[in-house]
């Protein structure tokens, strides 16, 4: 199981791809994040902030290439960031959720 994070420029985006995401039932679940202050530097190497909208959602670790070949698919143009972390501990009846409701593999 992972936590997965995606990480994109627009609000509206961010939305739809939940959306996307929660109808195919590659995401139990979704926690969005608006407005959240990215920092990092231009190419000139100034330090610049950006609002962004995180999303946080549960899901099976062999969905992460789907998800991410959905994404690149739909978002060539504007691909938000996707990268997951693993999780470790779960409560017991929580997984069970996760393994039931998400997309069989």
């Amino acid at each position: 199981m992972i936590l997965l994070h995606i990480i994109s420029d627009e609000e509206e985006q961010a939305l739809e791809i939940v959306d996307i995401l929660m109808e195919q039932n590659l995401l139990l679940e979704a926690v969005l994040l608006e407005k959240v202050t990215v920092r990092k530097k231009t190419k000139e190497g100034n330090p610049i902030s950006i609002s962004q909208t995180l999303i946080m959602g549960k899901t099976k670790a062999l969905l992460f290439t789907s998800i991410d070949e959905l994404l690149k698919v739909r978002y060539k143009e504007k691909m938000p960031v996707i990268y997951s972390t693993p999780i470790v501990h779960m409560d017991w009846e929580q997984s069970k959720e996760l393994v039931n409701e998400v997309a069989k593999i």
